[in-house]
């Protein structure tokens, strides 16, 4: 049982909920964090906060001093330097780091920036002789919230657009958590899916219906999408359009059984989710 644990992205999306579970299993809990009022005002003085970047090798040093082990969730841009800084500060302190990756890593994909990057990551890792557990999760609920925008809601659809099993960040959370308390994680690389598949863009239809009412939905074609992401020169648009058209290609890939015999299987489905109320620690923000 590790008893503090340095979390890097401790206030995202997918880091709240485990920050928050892990804090509710007895665990002392670390963030290392740019924003320390951001942070203090989501958690209060249930965490520790260490100021400062996941790419400082100076800020990371002082977070590790007293760590037992690391939990990484960071961004494409960030998170394989991160890596690298913990694994060569380590000096034989950690216990074991646990990697937030993806569901459709292959060599086949790897012509896809994120895909390349989670990969090289992962090498790293599991190169590094240090224990280790890989999650990797497929949508998380929580990011139907990026499409609505006033009274819009714009789903980009792709040519070919797989079902995803969406699961709740809390499911996330919670799965993550008890990796810490049960070693026979380690040296695994473990899919996260819920309870149910479905497209994307169906997934909107519901959202919109059951907590944005006022939203209408619209469904853009790849095409169309990219070109009015050229047009009004919308980056984040452009990368949508390309995360959509990676999807029709890589759809999810895995096994979630393994995950969910070890540490218990994602419950909430969608209609479960929506009803939730505003949770921002554990991952229910409605």
């Amino acid at each position: 049982m590790s008893n503090r644990i340095l979390v890097m992205g401790g206030t995202g999306m997918l880091g709240r909920p485990v920050v928050h579970y892990l804090t509710e299993r007895g665990h002392t809990v670390r963030i290392l964090t740019r924003n320390v009022e951001k942070t203090h005002n989501m958690f209060g003085d249930t965490v520790e906060i260490a100021e400062g970047s996941a790419t400082n090798r100076d800020d990371i040093r002082a977070a590790l001093v007293g760590s037992d082990a690391v939990h990484i969730n960071l961004t494409p841009a960030t998170e394989f330097a991160a890596m690298q800084q913990v694994i060569e500060l380590a000096n034989g302190q950690l216990e074991r780091i646990s990697y937030v990756s993806g569901t459709t890593l292959s060599e086949e994909n790897r012509w896809f920036d994120r895909v390349d990057v989670k990969m090289r990551t992962e090498e790293l890792l599991r190169n590094s002789g240090i224990q280790y557990v890989i999650f990797c999760p497929t949508w998380v609920m929580e990011t139907l919230h990026n499409f609505i925008n006033g009274n819009w809601a714009i789903v980009v659809q792709g040519n070919n657009p797989p079902t995803l099993h969406f699961f709740a960040a809390a499911d996330f959370g919670r799965m993550v958590a008890a990796s810490f308390d049960d070693d026979r994680g380690l040296g695994k690389r473990l899919y996260v899916y819920g309870p149910e598949a479905i497209t994307l863009a169906d997934a909107m239809e519901r959202f919109a219906a059951a907590c944005h009412p006022e939203a209408r939905v619209m469904r853009w074609k790849l095409w169309q999408a990219r070109l009015i992401a050229k047009l009004i020169r919308n980056e984040s648009l452009a990368e949508v359009t390309e995360l959509i058209a990676y999807l029709d290609v890589a759809g999810e890939h895995g096994d979630s059984s393994e995950a969910n015999a070890l540490y218990g299987a994602p419950a909430i489905t969608l209609d479960e989710w929506f009803k939730m109320p505003k949770d921002s620690t554990a991952g229910w923000p409605h």
